[in-house]
Protein backbone atom coordinates (compact mmCIF):
# COMPACT_ATOMS: atom_id res chain seq x y z
CA UNK A 1 0.00 0.00 0.00
CA UNK A 2 1.38 3.43 -0.90
CA UNK A 3 1.45 6.32 1.14
CA UNK A 4 -1.14 8.14 0.04
CA UNK A 5 -3.11 5.12 -0.47
CA UNK A 6 -2.50 4.34 3.50
CA UNK A 7 -3.25 8.20 4.29
CA UNK A 8 -6.61 8.02 2.79
CA UNK A 9 -7.86 3.96 4.74
CA UNK A 10 -6.94 6.10 8.11
CA UNK A 11 -8.97 8.95 7.09
CA UNK A 12 -12.18 6.44 6.05
CA UNK A 13 -11.38 4.29 9.55
CA UNK A 14 -11.66 7.75 11.46
CA UNK A 15 -14.59 8.85 9.36
CA UNK A 16 -16.12 5.46 10.27
CA UNK A 17 -15.37 5.68 13.90
CA UNK A 18 -16.84 8.94 14.04
CA UNK A 19 -20.29 7.41 12.67
CA UNK A 20 -20.07 8.94 8.83
CA UNK A 21 -19.71 6.13 7.37
CA UNK A 22 -20.89 8.25 3.85
CA UNK A 23 -18.29 10.12 3.64
CA UNK A 24 -16.06 7.15 4.44
CA UNK A 25 -17.85 5.13 1.06
CA UNK A 26 -16.68 8.52 -0.89
CA UNK A 27 -13.26 7.14 0.17
CA UNK A 28 -13.34 4.30 -0.80
CA UNK A 29 -14.96 4.88 -4.16
CA UNK A 30 -12.19 7.10 -5.09
CA UNK A 31 -9.53 4.44 -4.30
CA UNK A 32 -11.94 1.84 -6.27
CA UNK A 33 -11.62 4.31 -8.89
CA UNK A 34 -7.94 4.56 -9.09
CA UNK A 35 -7.81 0.77 -9.55
CA UNK A 36 -10.83 -1.22 -9.57
CA UNK A 37 -8.50 -4.26 -8.48
CA UNK A 38 -6.96 -2.76 -5.47
CA UNK A 39 -6.86 -5.00 -2.22
CA UNK A 40 -6.78 -1.63 -0.41
CA UNK A 41 -9.69 -0.28 -1.44
CA UNK A 42 -11.78 -3.03 -2.08
CA UNK A 43 -11.37 -3.93 1.49
CA UNK A 44 -11.76 -1.00 2.53
CA UNK A 45 -14.85 -0.56 0.66
CA UNK A 46 -16.08 -4.39 2.46
CA UNK A 47 -15.51 -2.51 5.75
CA UNK A 48 -17.26 0.81 5.28
CA UNK A 49 -20.48 -1.17 3.69
CA UNK A 50 -20.49 -3.43 6.50
CA UNK A 51 -20.57 -0.30 8.72
CA UNK A 52 -23.49 1.25 6.35
CA UNK A 53 -25.39 -1.90 7.02
CA UNK A 54 -24.96 -2.65 3.25
CA UNK A 55 -24.09 -6.81 4.16
CA UNK A 56 -25.45 -7.82 0.45
CA UNK A 57 -22.73 -5.90 -1.37
CA UNK A 58 -20.23 -5.95 1.70
CA UNK A 59 -20.24 -9.88 0.73
CA UNK A 60 -20.19 -9.67 -2.88
CA UNK A 61 -16.91 -6.66 -1.94
CA UNK A 62 -15.16 -9.59 -0.03
CA UNK A 63 -15.28 -12.40 -2.65
CA UNK A 64 -13.99 -9.57 -4.94
CA UNK A 65 -11.35 -9.09 -2.21
CA UNK A 66 -9.86 -12.72 -1.53
CA UNK A 67 -9.78 -13.22 -5.11
CA UNK A 68 -7.19 -10.59 -5.51
CA UNK A 69 -5.71 -10.44 -2.39
CA UNK A 70 -5.90 -14.55 -1.93
CA UNK A 71 -3.25 -15.15 0.40
CA UNK A 72 -4.00 -12.21 2.98
CA UNK A 73 -5.57 -13.53 6.32
CA UNK A 74 -7.91 -10.18 6.97
CA UNK A 75 -9.20 -10.31 3.72
CA UNK A 76 -10.56 -13.70 5.07
CA UNK A 77 -11.94 -12.56 7.79
CA UNK A 78 -13.72 -9.87 6.39
CA UNK A 79 -15.58 -12.41 4.27
CA UNK A 80 -16.08 -14.24 6.82
CA UNK A 81 -17.92 -11.41 9.52
CA UNK A 82 -19.76 -10.63 5.79
CA UNK A 83 -21.45 -13.84 5.39
CA UNK A 84 -21.87 -14.29 8.89
CA UNK A 85 -23.99 -10.72 8.90
CA UNK A 86 -26.39 -12.32 5.64
CA UNK A 87 -26.41 -15.93 7.28
CA UNK A 88 -24.40 -17.66 4.81
CA UNK A 89 -23.12 -20.15 7.57
CA UNK A 90 -20.99 -22.31 5.56
CA UNK A 91 -19.29 -19.43 3.77
CA UNK A 92 -18.63 -17.59 6.57
CA UNK A 93 -16.72 -20.50 8.57
CA UNK A 94 -15.07 -21.76 5.36
CA UNK A 95 -13.87 -18.39 5.56
CA UNK A 96 -12.44 -17.60 8.97
CA UNK A 97 -10.60 -21.22 8.44
CA UNK A 98 -8.87 -20.58 5.62
CA UNK A 99 -7.99 -16.87 7.26
CA UNK A 100 -6.25 -18.78 10.08
CA UNK A 101 -4.49 -20.82 8.02
CA UNK A 102 -3.02 -18.07 6.73
CA UNK A 103 -2.52 -15.51 9.69
CA UNK A 104 0.65 -15.33 11.23
CA UNK A 105 0.14 -11.95 13.46
CA UNK A 106 -1.49 -12.56 16.61
CA UNK A 107 -4.03 -9.61 16.60
CA UNK A 108 -4.68 -10.73 13.63
CA UNK A 109 -5.16 -14.59 15.11
CA UNK A 110 -7.24 -12.96 18.09
CA UNK A 111 -9.87 -11.02 15.15
CA UNK A 112 -10.49 -14.58 13.55
CA UNK A 113 -10.97 -16.48 16.28
CA UNK A 114 -13.20 -14.02 18.20
CA UNK A 115 -15.28 -13.23 14.82
CA UNK A 116 -15.35 -17.20 14.33
CA UNK A 117 -16.76 -17.98 17.49
CA UNK A 118 -19.28 -15.27 17.11
CA UNK A 119 -20.35 -17.52 13.91
CA UNK A 120 -20.49 -20.43 16.05
CA UNK A 121 -22.41 -19.16 19.19
CA UNK A 122 -24.78 -17.82 16.00
CA UNK A 123 -25.18 -21.65 15.18
CA UNK A 124 -26.00 -22.94 18.28
CA UNK A 125 -22.24 -24.95 18.60
CA UNK A 126 -21.47 -23.59 21.82
CA UNK A 127 -18.78 -25.81 22.84
CA UNK A 128 -17.31 -25.60 19.68
CA UNK A 129 -17.60 -21.25 20.44
CA UNK A 130 -16.45 -21.77 23.99
CA UNK A 131 -12.51 -23.28 21.96
CA UNK A 132 -12.27 -19.98 19.99
CA UNK A 133 -13.27 -17.64 22.33
CA UNK A 134 -10.90 -18.90 24.90
CA UNK A 135 -8.17 -18.89 21.92
CA UNK A 136 -8.95 -15.25 20.79
CA UNK A 137 -8.19 -14.16 24.90
CA UNK A 138 -5.29 -16.10 24.43
CA UNK A 139 -3.87 -13.68 21.83
CA UNK A 140 -5.60 -10.98 23.21
CA UNK A 141 -6.83 -11.41 27.33
CA UNK A 142 -8.23 -7.93 27.69
CA UNK A 143 -10.54 -8.48 24.69
CA UNK A 144 -14.25 -7.60 25.66
CA UNK A 145 -16.18 -9.03 22.84
CA UNK A 146 -13.87 -12.18 23.56
CA UNK A 147 -15.04 -12.50 27.17
CA UNK A 148 -18.35 -11.83 25.80
CA UNK A 149 -18.48 -14.33 23.33
CA UNK A 150 -16.57 -16.90 26.13
CA UNK A 151 -19.64 -16.30 28.52
CA UNK A 152 -22.42 -16.79 26.31
CA UNK A 153 -20.97 -20.12 25.20
CA UNK A 154 -20.99 -21.41 28.20
CA UNK A 155 -24.44 -20.27 29.60
CA UNK A 156 -25.48 -22.08 26.29
CA UNK A 157 -23.97 -25.24 27.83
CA UNK A 158 -24.88 -24.52 30.88
CA UNK A 159 -22.35 -23.76 32.55
CA UNK A 160 -23.41 -21.19 34.75
CA UNK A 161 -20.25 -19.68 35.52
CA UNK A 162 -20.90 -18.08 32.05
CA UNK A 163 -22.52 -15.21 34.16
CA UNK A 164 -19.32 -13.94 35.84
CA UNK A 165 -18.69 -12.88 31.87
CA UNK A 166 -22.27 -11.87 30.94
CA UNK A 167 -21.62 -7.89 31.81
CA UNK A 168 -18.90 -7.77 28.95
CA UNK A 169 -22.04 -7.91 26.90
CA UNK A 170 -23.28 -4.97 27.85
CA UNK A 171 -20.31 -2.56 26.73
CA UNK A 172 -21.08 -3.81 23.27
CA UNK A 173 -23.07 -1.70 20.40
CA UNK A 174 -26.49 -1.39 21.50
CA UNK A 175 -26.06 -2.14 25.14
CA UNK A 176 -25.59 0.58 27.94
CA UNK A 177 -23.34 -0.26 30.54
CA UNK A 178 -24.86 1.54 33.80
CA UNK A 179 -28.17 3.60 33.96
CA UNK A 180 -26.93 6.53 35.81
CA UNK A 181 -23.25 7.88 36.36
CA UNK A 182 -23.14 8.19 39.96
CA UNK A 183 -23.97 4.59 41.28
CA UNK A 184 -21.98 1.72 41.15
CA UNK A 185 -22.88 -2.28 40.07
CA UNK A 186 -24.99 -4.05 42.01
CA UNK A 187 -23.02 -7.10 44.18
CA UNK A 188 -26.10 -8.46 46.24
CA UNK A 189 -25.71 -6.29 49.33
CA UNK A 190 -29.06 -6.19 51.01
CA UNK A 191 -31.21 -3.22 52.01
CA UNK A 192 -30.05 -1.04 48.90
CA UNK A 193 -32.14 1.03 46.41
CA UNK A 194 -31.12 -0.43 43.44
CA UNK A 195 -32.34 0.18 39.55
CA UNK A 196 -32.44 -2.47 36.94
CA UNK A 197 -32.47 -1.57 33.59
CA UNK A 198 -33.20 -3.69 30.21
CA UNK A 199 -30.56 -4.04 27.92
CA UNK A 200 -31.61 -6.73 25.00
CA UNK A 201 -34.90 -7.40 23.14
CA UNK A 202 -38.42 -7.84 24.20
CA UNK A 203 -37.93 -11.74 25.08
CA UNK A 204 -35.03 -10.99 26.83
CA UNK A 205 -36.73 -8.81 29.31
CA UNK A 206 -39.65 -11.30 29.64
CA UNK A 207 -37.01 -14.17 30.53
CA UNK A 208 -34.45 -12.10 32.76
CA UNK A 209 -37.68 -10.67 34.75
CA UNK A 210 -38.02 -13.94 36.49
CA UNK A 211 -35.23 -13.16 38.76
CA UNK A 212 -37.02 -9.31 39.65
CA UNK A 213 -38.97 -10.96 42.66
CA UNK A 214 -35.48 -12.26 44.31
CA UNK A 215 -34.22 -8.52 43.94
CA UNK A 216 -37.20 -7.29 45.41
CA UNK A 217 -36.68 -9.69 48.32
CA UNK A 218 -32.80 -8.62 49.12
CA UNK A 219 -33.28 -5.01 48.12
CA UNK A 220 -34.46 -1.92 50.58
CA UNK A 221 -36.46 -0.82 47.05
CA UNK A 222 -36.48 -1.49 43.34
CA UNK A 223 -36.96 0.74 40.76
CA UNK A 224 -37.16 -1.19 37.17
CA UNK A 225 -36.69 0.65 34.06
CA UNK A 226 -38.16 -1.55 31.45
CA UNK A 227 -39.23 -0.91 27.63
CA UNK A 228 -42.69 0.88 27.64
CA UNK A 229 -44.53 -2.34 26.14
CA UNK A 230 -43.78 -3.90 29.23
CA UNK A 231 -44.79 -1.15 32.03
CA UNK A 232 -48.25 -2.15 32.62
CA UNK A 233 -47.36 -5.73 32.86
CA UNK A 234 -44.28 -5.47 35.11
CA UNK A 235 -46.35 -3.08 37.56
CA UNK A 236 -48.83 -5.50 38.13
CA UNK A 237 -46.69 -8.20 38.26
CA UNK A 238 -44.29 -6.31 41.04
CA UNK A 239 -46.48 -4.19 42.64
CA UNK A 240 -43.66 -3.80 45.46
CA UNK A 241 -41.48 -2.26 42.67
CA UNK A 242 -41.54 1.06 41.27
CA UNK A 243 -41.45 0.50 37.62
CA UNK A 244 -40.71 3.22 34.33
CA UNK A 245 -41.53 2.19 30.92
CA UNK A 246 -38.34 4.91 29.58
CA UNK A 247 -35.88 2.17 28.75
CA UNK A 248 -35.44 4.20 25.27
CA UNK A 249 -35.34 7.69 26.57
CA UNK A 250 -32.11 9.37 26.91
CA UNK A 251 -33.57 12.12 29.34
CA UNK A 252 -35.64 10.76 32.23
CA UNK A 253 -38.41 12.85 34.14
CA UNK A 254 -38.28 10.76 37.36
CA UNK A 255 -38.43 11.90 40.51
CA UNK A 256 -35.66 12.96 42.28
CA UNK A 257 -35.51 10.00 44.65
CA UNK A 258 -35.69 6.93 41.86
CA UNK A 259 -32.94 8.77 40.03
CA UNK A 260 -30.22 8.35 43.03
CA UNK A 261 -30.30 4.78 43.72
CA UNK A 262 -27.43 3.27 45.61
CA UNK A 263 -26.40 0.73 42.92
CA UNK A 264 -27.92 -0.58 39.59
CA UNK A 265 -27.51 -3.60 37.28
CA UNK A 266 -28.74 -4.92 34.07
CA UNK A 267 -31.59 -7.35 34.02
CA UNK A 268 -29.70 -9.77 32.69
CA UNK A 269 -26.45 -9.47 34.76
CA UNK A 270 -28.99 -10.87 37.76
CA UNK A 271 -27.94 -14.12 36.81
CA UNK A 272 -24.64 -14.32 38.55
CA UNK A 273 -26.62 -13.35 41.69
CA UNK A 274 -29.49 -15.75 41.38
CA UNK A 275 -29.43 -18.69 38.52
CA UNK A 276 -25.82 -20.10 39.62
CA UNK A 277 -27.31 -23.99 39.16
CA UNK A 278 -29.74 -25.94 36.73
CA UNK A 279 -32.36 -25.80 40.80
CA UNK A 280 -32.07 -22.14 40.95
CA UNK A 281 -34.51 -22.09 38.40
CA UNK A 282 -37.42 -21.93 40.02
CA UNK A 283 -40.12 -22.50 36.10
CA UNK A 284 -42.52 -21.04 38.04
CA UNK A 285 -45.07 -18.72 37.04
CA UNK A 286 -44.29 -14.66 37.67
CA UNK A 287 -46.23 -12.42 35.41
CA UNK A 288 -50.21 -11.43 36.42
CA UNK A 289 -52.39 -10.77 33.31
CA UNK A 290 -55.62 -8.24 33.74
CA UNK A 291 -57.72 -10.15 35.08
CA UNK A 292 -60.64 -7.97 34.02
CA UNK A 293 -59.14 -8.57 30.14
CA UNK A 294 -58.81 -12.02 30.71
CA UNK A 295 -62.20 -12.16 31.19
CA UNK A 296 -63.12 -11.16 28.05
CA UNK A 297 -61.41 -13.34 26.50
CA UNK A 298 -62.44 -16.34 28.29
CA UNK A 299 -66.13 -15.30 27.01
CA UNK A 300 -65.06 -15.28 23.53
CA UNK A 301 -63.16 -18.75 23.78
CA UNK A 302 -65.86 -20.05 24.99
CA UNK A 303 -68.65 -18.82 22.90
CA UNK A 304 -66.99 -21.00 20.17
CA UNK A 305 -67.03 -23.87 22.58
CA UNK A 306 -63.62 -25.35 20.92
CA UNK A 307 -60.56 -25.24 22.39
CA UNK A 308 -58.01 -21.65 21.95
CA UNK A 309 -54.65 -21.88 20.58
CA UNK A 310 -52.20 -19.88 19.98
CA UNK A 311 -50.07 -19.92 17.01
CA UNK A 312 -46.94 -17.38 16.04
CA UNK A 313 -44.63 -19.07 13.17
CA UNK A 314 -42.10 -15.96 12.62
CA UNK A 315 -39.61 -14.54 15.02
CA UNK A 316 -36.57 -12.07 15.09
CA UNK A 317 -35.28 -9.98 12.35
CA UNK A 318 -32.84 -10.55 9.67
CA UNK A 319 -29.68 -10.23 11.45
CA UNK A 320 -30.75 -12.53 14.67
CA UNK A 321 -31.43 -15.22 11.89
CA UNK A 322 -35.44 -14.35 11.41
CA UNK A 323 -34.68 -16.43 7.75
CA UNK A 324 -34.42 -19.63 9.97
CA UNK A 325 -36.99 -18.76 12.49
CA UNK A 326 -39.90 -18.27 10.01
CA UNK A 327 -42.39 -20.71 8.46
CA UNK A 328 -45.34 -20.60 6.28
CA UNK A 329 -49.15 -21.05 6.88
CA UNK A 330 -48.72 -23.89 4.12
CA UNK A 331 -46.08 -25.89 6.11
CA UNK A 332 -48.24 -25.38 9.03
CA UNK A 333 -51.17 -26.78 7.53
CA UNK A 334 -51.03 -30.50 8.66
CA UNK A 335 -51.01 -28.93 12.09
CA UNK A 336 -53.99 -27.25 11.60
CA UNK A 337 -55.76 -29.65 10.31
CA UNK A 338 -54.95 -32.41 13.57
CA UNK A 339 -57.73 -30.80 15.88
CA UNK A 340 -60.61 -28.80 15.06
CA UNK A 341 -59.61 -25.65 17.35
CA UNK A 342 -59.91 -21.73 17.24
CA UNK A 343 -56.31 -21.04 16.07
CA UNK A 344 -55.23 -17.14 17.16
CA UNK A 345 -52.81 -15.74 15.66
CA UNK A 346 -49.97 -14.27 17.84
CA UNK A 347 -47.75 -12.70 15.02
CA UNK A 348 -46.22 -9.17 16.31
CA UNK A 349 -46.46 -7.97 12.69
CA UNK A 350 -50.17 -7.73 10.73
CA UNK A 351 -50.30 -11.25 9.52
CA UNK A 352 -54.09 -10.27 8.09
CA UNK A 353 -53.16 -10.69 4.50
CA UNK A 354 -51.62 -13.82 5.03
CA UNK A 355 -54.36 -15.46 6.91
CA UNK A 356 -57.29 -14.34 4.49
CA UNK A 357 -55.17 -16.33 2.01
CA UNK A 358 -54.43 -19.29 3.24
CA UNK A 359 -58.10 -19.56 4.54
CA UNK A 360 -59.86 -19.23 1.34
CA UNK A 361 -57.63 -22.51 0.74
CA UNK A 362 -58.61 -24.01 3.28
CA UNK A 363 -61.64 -22.70 4.01
CA UNK A 364 -61.98 -25.49 7.38
CA UNK A 365 -59.07 -23.86 9.41
CA UNK A 366 -60.31 -21.43 11.87
CA UNK A 367 -57.61 -18.85 12.17
CA UNK A 368 -58.32 -15.35 12.96
CA UNK A 369 -56.35 -12.31 14.04
CA UNK A 370 -56.92 -10.31 17.24
CA UNK A 371 -55.26 -6.87 16.53
CA UNK A 372 -56.10 -5.00 19.45
CA UNK A 373 -54.37 -7.35 21.15
CA UNK A 374 -51.39 -8.63 19.81
CA UNK A 375 -50.72 -5.30 17.24
CA UNK A 376 -50.83 -3.01 20.22
CA UNK A 377 -48.15 -0.53 21.89
CA UNK A 378 -48.87 -2.32 24.98
CA UNK A 379 -47.69 -5.99 25.92
CA UNK A 380 -50.33 -6.24 28.74
CA UNK A 381 -52.76 -6.45 25.73
CA UNK A 382 -51.36 -9.56 24.63
CA UNK A 383 -50.76 -11.16 28.17
CA UNK A 384 -54.55 -10.82 28.36
CA UNK A 385 -55.27 -12.74 25.23
CA UNK A 386 -51.91 -15.35 26.33
CA UNK A 387 -53.01 -16.62 29.71
CA UNK A 388 -56.70 -17.61 28.52
CA UNK A 389 -55.64 -19.75 25.93
CA UNK A 390 -55.45 -23.23 26.03
CA UNK A 391 -51.95 -23.97 24.82
CA UNK A 392 -49.44 -21.99 23.04
CA UNK A 393 -47.51 -23.15 19.78
CA UNK A 394 -44.64 -20.97 18.17
CA UNK A 395 -41.73 -20.70 16.75
CA UNK A 396 -38.80 -19.29 19.05
CA UNK A 397 -39.75 -15.70 19.61
CA UNK A 398 -41.17 -13.20 22.16
CA UNK A 399 -44.65 -14.85 22.92
CA UNK A 400 -42.52 -18.06 23.99
CA UNK A 401 -40.90 -16.33 26.83
CA UNK A 402 -44.42 -14.25 27.58
CA UNK A 403 -46.50 -17.84 27.60
CA UNK A 404 -43.62 -19.27 30.31
CA UNK A 405 -43.79 -16.27 32.33
CA UNK A 406 -47.72 -16.55 32.93
CA UNK A 407 -47.31 -20.48 32.64
CA UNK A 408 -49.45 -21.11 30.44
CA UNK A 409 -48.24 -24.58 28.55
CA UNK A 410 -46.13 -23.57 25.14
CA UNK A 411 -44.66 -25.55 22.60
CA UNK A 412 -42.15 -24.10 21.07
CA UNK A 413 -40.72 -24.78 17.30
CA UNK A 414 -37.00 -24.89 17.59
CA UNK A 415 -34.31 -24.12 14.65
CA UNK A 416 -31.38 -25.71 15.08
CA UNK A 417 -29.16 -23.01 15.53
CA UNK A 418 -31.06 -21.30 18.34
CA UNK A 419 -30.30 -18.79 21.08
CA UNK A 420 -28.05 -19.61 23.64
CA UNK A 421 -30.48 -19.49 26.50
CA UNK A 422 -32.31 -22.79 24.68
CA UNK A 423 -29.36 -24.48 25.06
CA UNK A 424 -28.24 -27.51 23.10
CA UNK A 425 -31.16 -30.00 24.42
CA UNK A 426 -33.54 -30.64 26.46
CA UNK A 427 -36.44 -28.19 27.31
CA UNK A 428 -35.88 -24.47 28.56
CA UNK A 429 -34.80 -24.09 32.10
CA UNK A 430 -36.50 -20.90 32.96
CA UNK A 431 -40.20 -22.17 32.27
CA UNK A 432 -41.55 -25.73 33.69
CA UNK A 433 -44.68 -24.83 31.40
CA UNK A 434 -42.46 -24.63 27.83
CA UNK A 435 -41.81 -27.76 25.69
CA UNK A 436 -39.16 -27.37 23.24
CA UNK A 437 -39.14 -29.39 19.68
CA UNK A 438 -35.65 -28.98 18.36
CA UNK A 439 -34.87 -29.39 14.37
CA UNK A 440 -32.96 -32.22 13.87
CA UNK A 441 -31.18 -30.51 10.25
CA UNK A 442 -31.57 -26.96 9.41
CA UNK A 443 -34.79 -25.81 7.48
CA UNK A 444 -36.25 -28.90 8.02
CA UNK A 445 -39.80 -28.66 10.19
CA UNK A 446 -41.58 -32.14 9.26
CA UNK A 447 -40.08 -33.82 12.37
CA UNK A 448 -40.60 -31.23 14.89
CA UNK A 449 -44.35 -30.07 13.69
CA UNK A 450 -44.65 -33.93 13.62
CA UNK A 451 -44.09 -34.06 17.17
CA UNK A 452 -46.61 -31.66 17.87
CA UNK A 453 -49.16 -32.70 16.35
CA UNK A 454 -48.52 -36.24 18.16
CA UNK A 455 -48.90 -34.26 21.69
CA UNK A 456 -52.13 -32.36 20.19
CA UNK A 457 -53.87 -35.48 19.40
CA UNK A 458 -52.63 -37.30 22.52
CA UNK A 459 -54.45 -33.84 24.87
CA UNK A 460 -57.17 -33.36 22.10
CA UNK A 461 -58.37 -36.97 21.49
CA UNK A 462 -62.09 -36.04 20.72
CA UNK A 463 -61.33 -32.60 18.58
CA UNK A 464 -59.62 -34.03 15.82
CA UNK A 465 -60.16 -32.31 12.41
CA UNK A 466 -62.12 -34.29 9.90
Amino acid sequence: MDSDTEILVKEAMRLCDADDADHAWGIAEMLMDRSPDSAAGLMLATFVAWKMGKHTLSYQLAIRTTQVAPLNAQAWMRLGIAANEIWQMDAAETAFKHGLRLSKDKGESSALHLNYSALLLDTGRFAEAEEHARKALDFNPSSEKAKANMGLSLLGQRKWTGWDLYSHTLGLPGRRKTRFAQEGPWDGTKGLTVALYGEQGIGDELSFASMVPEAIRDSKRVILDCDAKLEHLFRRSFPEATVHGTRWERVLDWPVEDRTPDASLALGELGRLYRRTDESFPGTPYLVADPIRRQMWRSEFDRKGKPAIGIAWTGGVPWTGAKFRTLSLEQLKPLFNSVDAQWVSLQYKDAAKDIATFRKRNLGVDLVQYPWATLTPDYDDTAALVAELDLVICIQTAVAHLAGALGKECFVLLPKNSQWRYGTSGDIPWYKSVRVFRQRSLQDWHGPIGEVIGRIRARYPRAEAA
